[in-house]
């Protein structure tokens, strides 16, 4: 653990706590947040944890950084991971359905994050990058296949991150929805968490944050639809909250969607019904992915196959569709 001190002068009066400690350590700012965070940081003698505090001329301040605090208990895990592209500073994954992408509250098996402490091991920067979440800059949900971009680096991370928040990455989604939808449409309702069932987002919620998701169908089946789905923002769980809202649930959602009624399986085949019974995750996939390369400044887009799952359903769907079933 590194320890520095500095005292605020006259002409750093003023300054956010977070960004004149980048700058006094040359770290960086989002390295910084994390030890202010963890109480490592204090104004004359006193802990601070909040970033963004204001500096008074003359104040002490202490930072005691350590680099690997929050990673270094996690335990690397092989796995098989189905690689999109990879370059010295980044690669891009088609994750499964059924893999959490990193450590959290409630699961305690392996993650993407495990993984990729495995497939990276040689890598002194990824292993360096101080965060429970290395090299994520974004995430999909457990049951959400599709691609997934990963940071190698704490520089890295810290671009594509930002590219993320000011919104110029393009994110292209596949689902299949409960019912007909005829046509293109932007689906606005703000999220925040439930009101009453607090492991849900909704726009019942008495803190919202505007949401924006376009929707465009891709092909009609008599009870279903393939949607192609654009989320302009990234609230947690949009797209599944939007379309359930809408009155379009992504069929196999067990949070959002309202599952194989009575009356919705009097509308669909047998063999539907029965692989409907079978499903563990919803029809949600992430498709592509576009962005600039943070050091090349080269635009990329990354593309994922499809689960087989999602394709067979697909081809069970067409195959009942001339008979209305």
């Amino acid at each position: 653990m590194a320890n520095h001190k500095y005292v605020v002068t006259e002409e750093e009066t003023g300054e956010r706590l977070d960004a004149y400690l980048a700058h006094k350590s040359s770290r960086s700012r989002s390295l910084i947040q994390e030890q202010i965070k963890a109480g490592r940081a204090s104004i004359n003698g006193k802990c601070v944890t909040k970033s963004s505090t204001p500096l008074s001329f003359g104040d002490e301040i202490t930072l005691s950084i350590e680099e690997r605090a929050s990673s270094s208990h996690l335990e690397p895990v092989a796995a098989a991971l189905d690689i999109l592209y990879e370059d010295n500073h980044l690669l891009l994954i088609n994750k499964p359905q059924g893999l959490v992408v990193h450590p959290a509250a409630g699961h305690s098996g392996p993650t993407l994050v495990h993984h990729l402490l495995h497939h990276l091991k040689s890598s002194t920067d990824f292993l360096e990058s101080a965060a429970l979440r290395p090299g994520i800059v974004h995430r999909l949900d457990k049951g959400t296949s599709g691609v997934l971009l990963i940071a190698k680096n704490r520089k890295t991370q810290e671009a594509l991150s930002e590219q993320f928040k000011s919104r110029t990455v393009t994110k292209i989604y596949e689902c299949i929805v409960w019912g007909q939808v005829h046509r293109p449409g932007t689906l606005k309702n703000p999220i925040g968490r439930d009101r009453i069932h607090r492991k849900k987002m909704s726009s019942r919620t008495t803190k919202s944050r505007a949401a924006e998701t376009r929707i465009e169908p891709l092909t009609l089946f008599s009870a279903f639809t393939h949607l192609q789905v654009k989320p302009l923002t990234g609230r947690t769980h949009q797209i599944r909250v939007h379309l359930s809202e809408f009155g379009h649930s992504i069929v196999g959602d067990p949070l959002y969607g309202k599952g194989a009624t009575a009356k919705r399986l009097e509308l669909v085949s047998k063999p539907i019904a029965f692989q409907l019974a079978q499903l563990q995750h919803p029809f949600l996939h992430a498709h592509s992915l576009t962005f600039q390369h943070p050091v090349t400044g080269i635009e990329m887009t990354c593309s994922a196959p499809r689960p087989q799952l999602f394709n067979d359903f697909l081809s069970l769907l067409g195959s009942y569709h001339a008979d209305g079933k």
